[in-house]
């Protein structure tokens, strides 16, 4: 959830949100929503991407919509993702 007047963090640096989706998110879909770290999980996916801000994170979850994906949750989480196999 973003604070009251739509700031993600007091240092002007992007804060990294945990977006989870059923089932897998194709290759191409991740390619399309760009940088972030994936977890697949079971019977969902879970995406960890900087958002800078209010719009950046309506755009991504238009985004998932448009391709068909069930928004399960949406999270701000404080670290950072960690390179992984499936990094994209």
């Amino acid at each position: 959830m973003i604070p009251a007047g739509g700031s993600t963090g007091t240092s002007g640096a992007a804060a990294v949100y945990e977006i989870r989706v059923a089932g897998l998110v194709p290759d191409d879909a991740l390619e399309d929503l760009g940088a972030m770290s994936v977890e697949p999980a079971p019977v969902s996916t879970v995406l960890l991407r900087p958002i800078i801000d209010q719009s950046d994170l309506l755009g991504v979850l238009a985004r998932l919509r448009t391709l068909g994906l069930e928004v399960i949750e949406v999270r701000r989480v404080r670290r950072r993702p960690e390179p992984g196999p499936q990094e994209r």
